[in-house]
């Protein structure tokens, strides 16, 4: 184990000002380019607490090269003209993302692009030696809420194991967990991905630091992993049972929050105490390898190098702006004209107990009605969008068929349907809503069961991927850019009662005309 002085290092200014500098330039050509892209993540930074810590990844980068800043003054830092292909790589997906509308695919180019930088400013050299701090960038990508479904079904089934092996009475609907002390949600605040992100950047920041070998790498990454998962289990568990034992008194309300924290924060405490017993080197202990003589690089290259990258960045949101659709108009009515006729339309009572208004607040036109044919009583909901664009998306993460006040939403899935003559696919997607009212008898449940599928240009789907890929054709073929997003939901009270419901909404598919043509 060794120690670096840092007091013995001398850094050469004019070793260092200029190659950095010519970074500094990029990574404004970059964020200039690409604002919006950069306000977007930002945006999420800021108001989603799961990923708070996307304003840490840079300064943390930068501090773990500077705590090996005499490694970097003694090499040669060149352009490497090479880096511009993982550039321009990254520029594509970014402007894929751009004119599909996905999000994560703008933000993985973004920082990808930030990434393929440093070897385009710096060198391969410098990227290969600091590695670690250029990859650690990924963090700042705002990704993991696909697993909170999973996670949220996965803490009610081991919550709901663990309180029935302690002798409660429990019953289950979806993700609402009823005691005879009373309710509780499995809430997306409950699935425990916040501390299980945070953790994992925790993780990956101490392990670099403290391990030289891989296998305890993947052996404490992989339990950074895990031992968040399993915790979040123990502490929905937990909550419950306190809550259940001092007749709530106890873990109720914002307590549970806060004791949720406190658990995490020990179990993480915990982790670390246990990862540094089994350390390489202690933590402001630098792995500094040597360096040995640099060959010179091509100083002719750093101008052609920067025009280069600057063009590379600028030409993607120059495109996706030429490629901009022009809005289409939206017919007269939309929910109207795929009707079924002999189906007689119900008045909505927006004040009702059990009312039902989907969030699609990113619409250009909600449109709602409630149709029955005498047997079956059904809600057909249309949003409709006159164009892509961002933040006006059909597939918009805010677009949602819970209010998460009146009907909450207990299951995320698909279903298969009988769709006739109305070019839909035979599988929508599926959403399980449960509505409650608790009284002085107890806790009433409802459910809602809603089909729904994207119609994109002429392409009809449920499937996300196909649908953005269609929004992706539409957009450099210069097709249709309307977009909507179609709904039938059936309500009913028993579980035993949703074939009773599913055949509602089969019954009206089976009186509906194609969709697309009626819609034209």
């Amino acid at each position: 184990m060794t120690t670096t002085d840092y007091s013995e290092v001398s850094i050469s200014g004019q070793t260092l000002t200029g190659p950095f500098m010519r970074l500094a330039m990029m990574v404004m050509v970059l964020c200039a380019a690409q604002y919006e892209t950069l306000a977007s993540m930002v945006d999420i930074w800021w108001n989603t607490t799961t990923y708070n810590h996307g304003f840490l990844v840079a300064p943390v980068s930068a501090y773990l090269i500077w705590r090996r800043r005499d490694e970097v003054a003694k090499l040669g830092l060149y352009p490497a003209l090479g880096a511009l292909v993982p550039l321009a790589g990254f520029a594509a997906v970014g402007f894929t993302g751009e004119i599909a509308g996905v999000n994560l695919l703008r933000h993985v180019g973004f920082v990808g692009a930030l990434m393929a930088l440093v070897p385009l400013c710096l060198g391969w050299d410098f990227a290969r030696r600091f590695r670690f701090a250029v990859l650690f960038l990924a963090f700042m990508v705002p990704f993991g809420d696909f697993a909170i479904p999973a996670l949220q079904e996965l803490t009610a089934d081991v919550s709901v194991w663990m309180l029935k092996l302690s002798g409660l009475s429990v019953y289950r609907e979806g993700l609402m967990i009823e005691l005879s002390s009373g309710l509780w949600e499995v809430a997306e605040a409950c699935a425990g991905i916040r501390f299980l992100i945070a953790n994992i950047f925790v993780a990956f920041i101490f392990a670099y630091l403290s391990y030289d070998r891989l296998w305890k790498w993947a052996l404490f990454l992989t339990l950074a992993v895990a031992i968040p998962v399993i915790a979040n289990c123990f502490r929905a568990y937990g909550i419950m049972m306190l809550a259940h034992m001092t007749d709530n008194a106890l873990a109720v309300g914002v307590d549970h929050l806060v004791y949720g924290w406190v658990f995490f924060s020990l179990v993480m405490l915990l982790m670390l105490w246990v990862g540094g017993r089994f350390a390489d080197r202690v933590i402001d202990d630098p792995a500094v390898r040597p360096v040995e003589d640099t060959a010179p690089g091509a100083r002719q290259g750093t101008f052609a190098a920067l025009i280069a990258g600057s063009l590379v960045l600028a030409g993607g949101p120059a495109l996706a702006a030429l490629t901009e659709p022009m809005a289409e108009p939206l017919p007269g009515e939309v929910a109207a004209r795929i009707a079924p006729q002999g189906w007689t339309m119900l008045a909505v009572n927006d004040e009702a107990v059990d009312r039902w208004v989907p969030r699609f607040d990113t619409a250009d036109r909600t449109e709602r009605l409630r149709l029955t044919n005498g047997a079956h009583e059904v809600d057909l909901f249309v949003a409709a969008w006159t164009h892509e664009r961002d933040g006006a998306e059909a597939l918009h993460w805010s677009n949602r068929f819970d209010d998460d006040e009146v009907w909450k939403r207990a299951q995320l899935g698909s279903v298969t349907l009988a769709t006739g003559a109305t070019g839909l696919p035979e599988t929508a997607r599926r959403d399980a809503l449960t509505h409650y009212v608790t009284d002085d008898r107890g806790t009433t449940f409802s459910s809602r069961l809603v089909a729904s599928w994207v119609l994109v240009g002429n392409t009809l789907t449920a499937d996300p991927k196909t649908a953005k890929l269609a929004q992706l054709r539409a957009r450099l073929t210069g097709g249709k850019p309307s977009t909507a997003v179609i709904a039938i939901s059936a309500q009913y009270h028993r579980p035993e009662d949703r074939a009773q419901a599913v055949a509602g909404i089969e019954a009206m598919l089976a009186d509906m005309g194609p969709i697309t043509g009626m819609l034209d």
